[in-house]
């Protein structure tokens, strides 16, 4: 086995693993960008609500004050929109439920036939359509207000009571939305500003490493949010809304994006030249590239069009000279395309921008949403879930377990591990949050005599929900649980409140619920990350196939475009399955398989590797054409058509089983083994004068290859 292999297949020992756990704790909690003024925007926004709940007497005060981490979102716009999505989804959902109540109060069958036949609709909804958050909304809304019935005793009381959480949901939306726009407003366009210089640090970074002789492998897997270009094109999209002007020159914005993030992917292709001692017109060549790359990051910060790069396009050819030159003619002739591109925008006309605007059709719903069945499936899984819940907590007579069917909603995705993961998150918000709420309750509350005292009590927790609900995806949930968690023990009255049942039966409820989820999705027709993790990986790897087949046809024409779109294609599925590979974490292993932790990570880096080092194969040979006679070209031919077997075979069994349950799968890395062996003397003649980088590559490909396909040495 390589060292790559070596260097990702040795275990940890339990220190270092809880090292490596407090140091991703740490990064996730750390400060950036937007990071506090966020936090101050939500922490601002609770104590309002509080205030006018306490004031004017609005019950279940905590529902309102948790609607802030609910709904904020990074900035103004996003906000604005989810506000007014929520505000919808309100009205329809308690709209259809009073219309329901007509029919059902005083028929429990009817009504939990009716509650369990909506909220069905509203998950499969929730799938398959382009506002699927709202058939969220009107979902889970119904779900709740429908269990209404039994809390309350009469029809007057009942409707009363439902027409007041409208109130307590809808009059947040006013108060955040008033706040997002006047305290330290954050606009989609700061946001795009912020994403394209961390970008272009990302590869600054990788330049200061190669110069520094660190450059990243091609066995770490890079930063999921730097490649790629939709999470930069959903900003401009953003931004463009409220800006007529930058609506006009929007294709040329995009282009610039596109641009961009062809210069992320070349410096992600940099892990894939081994490490040596680089020429010093390289070295030169990657200062200046650094220092073309820093001016442009600072130029974020002001005015973009008097950007100036001294690096022209074509000026600094390396013909041939290896891959490390290759990848730097790439990066040096996009940075002077972006120099241009930059020049060009004020002078570029609405009619112009018009004229190249283009893209593919909209669809209200996804084209498979009625020959699918994962999507009925789902919404079938969660209902049984929710249903079976509310008959429980009913049957035992425990109302106050009520969280266990909110659960069930909350927590649903689109897969077991991202499902569990959830789940994760809103227990350990709910033991921080609901832990807090006892401490406060026994120690604090019966202490308390104002609505200052009060706000002074939920400063901290607000502001520390805030700062984690503003993180990442990874742990942003968990921020939003403690909010609630706490409000719903501190808030429930109007006086201070000793009984701490409610943080006790809350979290009963939601053991419960998370239970029940786990067996459902577990069990009941699966989904899992891991399944959608070695699908990505598939096609990568069966694309990287398809391009050593071309034999390094020219990189003039279609050929040299459709390289650079599959790479692309390559690179997105590959960030795809990092990320599946990590939610895949929380799924247990399936029925009649052994467990083995790390086998989806090792299994996804050698992926990456492996279609790395195919690219740069492809690109070397398209670009750069080795001068060879017959023989070394009927070499390297064969080289091609040898790994891509391999690869093929790897792509087929991705799709169907793991690896090591193929038997027949064994064979072919043996096979490769031989065949590099009976033309390692052809390859070391080949390997000489400017097609030294290209033997090098296939070298290393066929050892990444050997990898990915299960070789032990």
């Amino acid at each position: 086995m390589n060292a790559d292999a070596l260097a990702v297949r040795e275990r940890p020992g339990v220190a270092a693993r809880f090292e490596r756990f407090w140091t991703w704790l740490l990064s996730e909690l750390a400060p950036f960008p937007g990071r506090g003024a966020a936090t101050l925007r939500m922490t601002i926004a609770c104590l309002v609500i509080v205030t006018i709940s306490m004031a004017l007497e609005i019950p279940q005060a905590y529902l309102s004050a948790f609607f802030v981490f609910f709904m904020s979102r990074e900035d103004v716009v996003t906000t604005t929109m989810t506000g007014i999505a929520l505000a919808l989804a309100l009205v329809v959902g308690f709209g259809v439920t009073i219309l329901a109540y007509l029919i059902t109060v005083d028929h429990p069958p009817l009504r939990l036939a009716l509650m369990a036949l909506i909220f069905c609709a509203a998950m499969y909804t929730t799938r398959v359509f382009v506002l699927g958050p709202i058939a969220f909304g009107i979902g889970i809304i119904v779900l709740i207000s429908q269990q209404f019935v039994d809390l309350y005793p009469g029809p007057e009381v009942l409707v009363r009571s439902t027409l007041w959480t409208l109130v307590v949901m809808a009059f947040p939306i006013a108060v955040i939305l008033v706040v997002n726009r006047v305290i330290v407003p954050v606009r989609p366009a700061a946001l795009l500003r912020q994403e394209a210089k961390l970008r272009l640090g990302f590869v600054i970074d990788a330049l200061d490493r190669r110069l520094a002789g660190l450059s990243v492998e091609a066995t770490m897997p890079f930063g999921r949010r730097v490649v790629g270009a939709a999470r930069l094109l959903g900003l401009l999209k953003l931004s463009a809304n409220g800006d007529p002007a930058l609506k006009s020159r929007l294709p040329a914005y995009q282009a610039l994006i596109g641009t961009l993030n062809r210069i992320i992917e070349a410096a992600s292709m940099l892990g894939a030249v081994r490490r040596a001692l680089d020429p010093p017109q390289d070295r030169a060549r990657m200062t200046l590239l650094r220092s073309a790359l820093d001016d442009l990051r600072r130029s974020l910060d002001g005015d973009l069009s008097s950007y100036r790069s001294p690096l022209e396009p074509g000026a600094s050819l390396s013909n041939g000279a290896g891959p490390l030159a290759l990848i730097l003619d790439e990066m040096e002739r996009h940075v002077a395309e972006i120099a241009t591109q930059l020049r060009q925008l004020p002078t570029a006309t609405p009619a112009s921008a018009a004229s190249g605007e283009s893209g593919p059709p909209r669809h209200l719903f996804v084209s498979d949403a009625l020959t699918n069945p994962v999507y009925l499936q789902f919404g079938l899984k969660v209902t049984l879930a929710a249903m079976l819940c509310y008959i429980v907590y009913t049957a035992i007579d425990w109302p106050g377990i009520h969280t266990c069917t909110i659960t069930c909603v909350v927590v649903a995705l689109s897969s077991a591990g991202a499902t569990i993961h959830r789940a994760s998150l809103r227990l350990l918000g709910a033991l921080v949050g609901g832990g807090l709420a006892i401490l406060a309750t026994v120690f604090v509350v019966p202490h308390l005599e104002s609505i200052g005292g009060l706000l002074l009590l939920i400063l901290p927790v607000a502001a520390l929900s805030g700062w984690v609900t503003s993180g990442s995806e990874r742990i942003s949930y968990c921020g939003v649980q403690m909010a609630m968690a706490f409000f719903y023990g501190v808030l429930e009255a109007y006086v201070p409140n000793t009984d701490v049942t409610h943080a006790r039966d809350r979290l009963v409820g939601i053991v419960l619920g998370i239970a029940v989820m786990a067996v459902i999705f577990n069990y009941v027709w699966p989904e899992r990350a891991e399944q959608q993790m070695r699908a990505a990986l598939a096609k990568a790897v069966r694309a990287a196939a398809a391009l050593l087949r071309r034999h390094g046809r020219p990189a003039s024409g279609t050929a040299g475009a459709s390289i650079a779109a599959e790479r692309s294609g390559i690179f997105e599925n590959l960030v795809l399955a990092q990320r599946m590979a990590e939610v895949a974490l929380f799924e247990p292993a399936p029925a009649g398989t052994v467990e083995r932790p790390g086998t989806d990570a090792e299994l996804v880096v050698a992926s990456q590797a492996t279609a790395i080092s195919s690219l740069q194969v492809a690109q070397l040979r398209a670009e750069c054409p080795v001068e060879l006679d017959a023989a070394g070209h009927h070499l390297l031919k064969a080289y091609d058509n040898a790994v891509a077997a391999v690869l093929r075979r790897v792509a087929d069994r991705l799709d169907v089983e793991p690896l090591d349950s193929d038997p027949e799968l064994q064979a072919p890395p043996g096979l490769l083994s031989e065949f590099e062996r009976r033309h390692a003397t052809q390859l070391k003649a080949v390997d000489s004068g400017s097609s030294r980088g290209v033997a090098d590559a296939y070298r290393d490909l066929v050892a990444r290859v050997e990898w990915l396909a299960g070789e032990q040495a």
